[in-house]
Formats: C-alpha cells, structure tokens, sequence
C-alpha cells in the first residue's frame, strides 16, 4: 500500500512526497531516500518501512532523536495522520489506498471508532468552606474585625457575644487575642489551641500570644536583624560567585578571532557536539572575494569529519599525524559556494552515523576573508611572482632573523592567493605557491614545537625568569595572530603560572 509523507513544520514545509517502496529512509546524505539539509537531521536519521500488514518508523540512531506525535520513540508503528518529526522537521504520516477513501487508522489494528478515546475534562469538587472560630465571650466589634481580616468565610456564629462591659467596651484585642481584664487566654481558648495545633507549634503559639509586649518586640527585632544578615550573606555570596565564576556561552559565530574553546566528543572537549557543530558568519565584501576557514583538530581518524558551506562540502578534517594538536590547519572556500551579504553557514559534520564514544575535538577555529586582486591574468602573475620570489629569499635566511620563516609563509600565500583570481587554466606557479605554503607552515610548527619543548625545559629545573623569556620571545617568530603558536604560548604560560 503507497503512502504519503507532508512536510508539516520545517524547511519547504507544503512539500509531499509518495512512495510505494517497503523502505524509505530519511537523512541529510545523497543517499536517503529523501534528503533534509537541515543541521538538526543526522546523515541516516530515521526509516520508514513495512512489516507485515503495518508501517513502522524507527530511529537510526540520530543525535536529536524521532519523535511521533510528540512522544521519542525507537520504533513505532504508524496510523494515518500521524505527526513524525525528525529533529527540527515534522511529516505528516498519510496511508493511500488508492480508492478514494480516507484511511484513519493503523493499517493492521483498525480503530473502534465507537470507543471514545478523546481527552475527558473532570470537574474538580467545589472547596469545602469552614467556619471561622471565634471565642466563646468575643464582642461584636471584635467580630467585625475577624471578618474583615480572615479570608475563611463565616458560615456560622454559635457562641454567644459575651456581655462583660470591658469587652463590650472594645479594650478586648481580636480572636486569640491576650484578654487584659482577665490577664491572659482563656482555659477554652487554650485547649482549642491545643487541639488545634499539638504539639510543640500549639507551644510555641501559646508562648507568643501570653507574652508581655516588650518581649514580643524583642523577638520581632531580633528575627527582622537575623533575616538582614542572611540576606546580605547571601548577596556577597552570589556576588563573589559572579566574580569569580565565568559564564561561558557557546560561541555560534565566526570572526577573524580565534575561538579557543573546543567542540566535538570526549575528554577536555569545552562543548560537546557529538554528531556535527554549526557555525554561522557574516561575508560581506567590496569585490571577489574568498573565505579561509582556520583550524586545528585532534582525534580525528581518515574522513571521519567532514565540512560543508551552505550545504555543499568543501573539505575533510585531517586524520591526526605527527603533534596533531600543535599543527593549524585551513580550507579554502572559493566565491562560488559563498552566499554575499548574507549569512553564511558552516558545518563540521561527523559522518560516523551516530558517533558513539569515538573522540573528536575541533578548536582555534576562525574565518579570514581574502579579497581577490582585480587585475589582468598577467598583471596577477607578474605580481605572484615577484611574492614568490621575495618569500624565497626569506626561507633561505630563515636562521638570521627570527621572524624570517613566518614572512616566508606569508609571502608564499600571498602569491597563491593572487592567483586565485586568475582565470582558469592557472598558471604552474599556482600549484607551486601552494606546495611552499605547506612547507613553509611546517617549517613554523617545527619552530613552535622547540620553543615550548625549551619553555618546559627551563621549567623542569625551575628557571622561571629563562621559561618566560623564551614564552615572551614566541612574538618574535610569530608577530601575527595567524598562527596558534602566539595561543600556545599563552597556555603554556597559564600552565607553569608564569
């Protein structure tokens, strides 16, 4: 039997889509057989299949779950109408039999429709009203009094108004009150408290309501004094937690600052996002322009981690090598997967379906934009040229000056991304500035890894002044903020409290 899925909530919500195939999965890879590009769908999220006389769904292990008709499930059987969402997307289930009528039950339970199963209102039971309790000798005034101040009502007076003139003469305070003619309660009014309240409340409340005046005052100050000082304990207590305590929000957006806290699954990862983590920056640029994304990653196995713009991929994450968390890494993202002006969205997605307990951890991640020179393809080689040529010179000195391996680098890149505007077939330089870059960013992570192996060193026999010099000479090789080595050092700093 065909059926029918709706998207109700969600991205092109409207769409339909029938099928008449026993299986149907549904997911954000090519592959599914309906495809979602929605970061909140796993890449093999959920199946829709046949068993039996019945159609079922269940959960390919997603990261955000399947739900039907609100409830999470694992696997469920459906029933005409049903809403099963998946993530952020919401289908309506709908049965075609192709004769014309309106299923509206499970294809193999059908429903009695004459058994009610609608949701029952059940009229709670009107509150009991209780009747106030006044004393056996309480005055009419005094009366009066307990009716403006009780929220009980008064259904009943049976006592009798007592006629002793010093009551009737109002000196006598409201129910409960201490009896001045008498000197104090009553031997009825403290059973009934007794009654009432046993115990050592009944105590206490006796206590209160005999107690001479001064006393009363003494206890009233005392309690407002003691609540004063609790609460201004506990304002200098949150107060100092404030202080010290820093609340930290998981960054969404990317800029040209690195972002140092990590994401991914496992021990010392500062978000986890087992399944994919979403980032989201703004491109806006004068001219042509292209987007390096920066990185660097740890734990990460041979196309394990894979990164998509704006739902067309654009790299793979490195399997770990020699030192990976001190190597930075980038992708370069051309013109054409960019959206100007706009948001732009950028996803590190763990096609592992679902992750599991397999680590993963990304950090330092941050966007650089490149302008693209407009110029004629030989005026661009010309100009390639003469950085490659320049950056040359400078990695055959790299031992003279300390910042000359980071201004070879620099001056590599600066030829390859020149030519990134030149028209295709591109130039042989073109590959060439790419392959110099690379060796010119080892040459830099080498230089990096010996300066905190020398840090450390210096720590190990506690020369504390020689740790931090070399720590501070760092911004001699590295005088941008370009490369994670600047970060490094600044954790190493923090690390040996320097």
């Amino acid at each position: 039997m065909p059926f029918q899925l709706t998207i109700a909530e969600g991205k092109e919500a409207g769409r339909e889509f029938t099928f008449e195939q026993p299986q149907v999965v549904i997911g954000r890879t090519e592959e599914c057989d309906v495809v979602l590009y929605d970061p909140g769908v796993s890449r093999r999220h959920a199946r829709i299949f046949a068993e039996g006389t019945a159609y079922f769904v269940e959960d390919m292990g997603s990261s955000n779950g399947t739900k039907v008709n609100g409830s999470v499930v694992k696997k469920q059987q459906l029933s005409h109408g049903d809403a099963v969402a998946l993530g952020p997307v919401v289908f309506s289930f709908n049965l075609k039999l192709g004769d014309g009528t309106d299923p509206r039950v499970p294809i193999a339970a059908p429903l009695d429709m004459a058994d009610d199963q609608g949701t029952r209102i059940v009229a709670a039971p009107k509150p009991v009203k209780r009747a106030a309790l006044a004393p056996p000798d309480a005055s009419s005034d005094e009366l009066n009094k307990m009716q403006r101040h009780t929220t009980r009502s008064l259904d009943s007076l049976p006592r009798k108004i007592s006629k002793d003139p010093a009551v009737s003469a109002g000196r006598m305070a409201p129910a409960l009150a201490v009896s001045r003619s008498r000197g104090g309660l009553t031997a009825a009014e403290r059973a009934r408290i007794r009654r009432e309240q046993p115990g050592l409340g009944g105590t206490l409340r006796l206590f209160w309501l005999e107690a001479p005046p001064f006393v009363r005052g003494a206890l009233l100050s005392l309690g407002a004094l003691s609540l004063l000082g609790i609460a201004g304990g506990a304002f200098w207590y949150v107060a100092g937690e404030t202080e010290t305590r820093k609340v930290v929000v998981e960054p969404v957006m990317l800029t040209r600052s690195p972002i140092e806290a990590s994401f991914g699954l496992g021990d010392g990862v500062t978000f986890q996002r087992a399944d994919m983590k979403v980032f989201d920056f703004d491109y806006v640029s004068a001219t042509r322009a292209v987007v390096i994304l920066h990185f660097q990653c740890k734990d990460i196995s041979e196309g394990e981690v894979t990164v998509s713009m704006n739902g067309a991929d654009v790299g793979k994450l490195p399997a770990d090598g020699i030192n990976p968390g001190e190597v930075s890494h980038e992708i370069l993202i051309t013109p054409d997967k960019l959206k100007k002006g706009q948001k732009n969205r950028v996803i590190f997605d763990n096609v592992l379906n679902p992750p599991g307990s397999e680590t993963w951890r990304i950090w330092n991640v941050w966007i650089e934009i490149v302008p693209l020179p407009e110029e004629s393809p030989e005026e661009l080689v010309r100009d390639a040229t003469s950085a490659y040529q320049s950056a040359q010179l400078k990695l055959e000195r790299r031992d003279i000056g300390a910042s000359n391996r980071y201004e070879a680098w620099k001056g590599f890149r600066n030829a390859w991304l020149m030519l990134e505007a030149h028209p295709a077939p591109k130039p042989e330089l073109y590959l060439l500035a790419r392959t110099k870059v690379r060796e010119a960013q080892q040459e830099l992570d080498a230089q990096c890894s010996k300066l905190m192996l020398e840090a450390a060193g210096h720590a190990s026999r506690k020369d504390w002044d020689s740790a931090r010099g070399t720590l501070e000479h760092v911004r001699d090789f590295f005088p941008a903020n370009d490369q994670p080595c600047p970060w490094r050092a600044e954790q190493k700093r923090q690390e040996l409290q320097l």
